[in-house]
């Protein structure tokens, strides 16, 4: 007879809505809002939200546990072997996109990858891994995109400080270059109307946006013309049938990384402006630069939960999990799991090399398994190459908000309010 896996209680249910889900939802699940981010980072949600399920976790076990997201109950799996067992699984029988997902993201993206199943999704699977070469250490166009990278920084360089608006406007720039071409540079209302679709797509519309049809046409002419040194120029070489949708494949990549990587990467130069050591180091070490990034998203967790649907009924720890089933695995927690990591609350670059970070399935901003991003590669080529470029015009200095190397750091660091000066080492050498 199979037994039932534990139930969180009535008040750990109110807890988890209180703490993870409503203060995502506010925030922006897929373009944040920076009023509501200010408020829930002085809340400390995220820290609260970790010492919440790591109480549920001592109470009802390390197996995975019933837990009510608003009205409807989902499981949280809170042990390594099952998040593992979850991410190996996918995208059968754990698909990648449950209700909300669907509602959300398909709103801007609604033929991407990440959205599709069955052959579908290996269709696609194949077109994306071809052009972002996923399999490679190094994409065929890295030194065209290192190009691009050092072109839009000029711009900023000249500032004193590095704060977010013109930096993500830098990235916005970069991204539309390597992704659609250099005709897409100053392509600012393209950008603009992803970001508006992104926006209404925090609400979980029900109905299709009156900007979609506008931005796609925008992204088909880029595809069409299919600019040498692009992702789309590219597009031709790689397998693809009428399903593919490959235009469909492009919003993704230009929200990932104009959006999530530019947050990352300021997150990660707000650490090694206030890290001595790790900035020494990483000034002269180029994997150690991208171990620093991927410091970032672990510590900072740019996607708080990955999220799952069970396609068949499933028997996991002696106890059936029907179809149907939300399968939740919290970032947020895992990420800086105190029982877990030795290093939870500090920067540990070091981990991503020669620790125990980069075999880590619990540790999530790229995702591991068959639906692990494909993009992972160039997304951190691309952030790497912005941090050298910056580290080689000046030394960072954090100026807000304050992070202490000799205390633990912070469960949020609001990217809104980040400014790092960034003095022009010749000027620093005269002195």
């Amino acid at each position: 007879m199979a037994r039932e896996l534990p139930s969180a209680s009535l008040l750990e249910n109110a807890q988890f809505n209180q703490l993870v889900i409503v203060p995502n939802a506010v925030q922006g699940l897929f373009r944040r809002r920076p009023t509501p981010v200010a408020v829930a980072t002085r809340l400390d949600v995220d820290g609260r939200a970790v010492r919440l399920i790591a109480g549920i976790r001592r109470r009802h076990g390390p197996g995975p546990v019933w837990i009510r997201v608003m009205t409807n109950r989902a499981l949280l799996v809170l042990a390594p072997e099952d998040v593992r067992r979850v991410l190996e699984g996918s995208p059968y029988p754990f698909a990648a996109d449950p209700e909300a997902k669907r509602k959300g993201m398909g709103h801007f993206q609604p033929y991407a990858l990440t959205l599709s199943r069955g052959e579908l999704w290996q269709d696609r699977r194949r077109f994306t891994e071809a052009v972002l070469d996923s399999a490679q250490s190094s994409h065929r166009l890295a030194d065209r995109f290192a190009a691009v990278v050092r072109e839009e920084l000029a711009e900023l360089l000249g500032e004193d400080e590095v704060r977010y608006e013109p930096f993500h406007a830098a990235f916005r720039r970069i991204v539309r270059r390597i992704v659609l071409g250099d005709s897409a540079r100053d392509d600012e209302g393209l950008s603009d109307l992803l970001a508006e679709l992104m926006s209404e797509a925090n609400g979980l519309p029900s109905e299709r946006s009156e900007y979609f049809d506008e931005f796609m046409d925008g992204v088909e002419r880029y595809v069409k013309a299919a600019e040498p040194g692009s992702l789309v120029g590219l597009f031709g070489e790689a397998p693809s049938t009428p399903d593919t949708r490959v235009e469909g494949q492009v919003a993704h990549w230009l929200f990932a990384l104009q959006d999530t990587l530019s947050a990352n990467a300021l997150r990660a130069l707000a650490l090694l402006g206030s890290h001595a050591d790790q900035r020494a180091r990483a000034e002269n070490d180029r994997e150690y630069l991208t171990a620093c990034l991927q410091e970032a998203m672990r510590l900072w967790p740019t996607t708080p939960l990955l999220s799952r649907e069970t396609l068949v009924d499933l028997t996991g720890r002696g106890a059936v999990v029907p179809a149907g089933t939300q399968v939740m695995i919290i970032n947020t927690l895992h990420h800086r799991d105190p029982e877990r990591l030795p290093y939870a609350d500090r920067f540990a670059p070091e981990e991503w090399i020669d620790g125990s970070a980069k075999d880590d399935w619990t540790l999530n901003h790229f995702s591991h398994g068959p639906q692990g991003c494909p993009g992972r590669n160039l997304a951190l080529f691309v952030g790497t190459e912005v941090l050298a470029a910056l580290l080689e015009h000046g030394e960072p200095r954090l100026v807000d908000p304050a992070l202490d190397p000799g205390r633990p750091l912070p469960h949020m660091l609001d990217v809104f309010r980040v400014r790092v000066g960034l003095a022009e080492r010749a000027a620093v050498a005269a002195v």
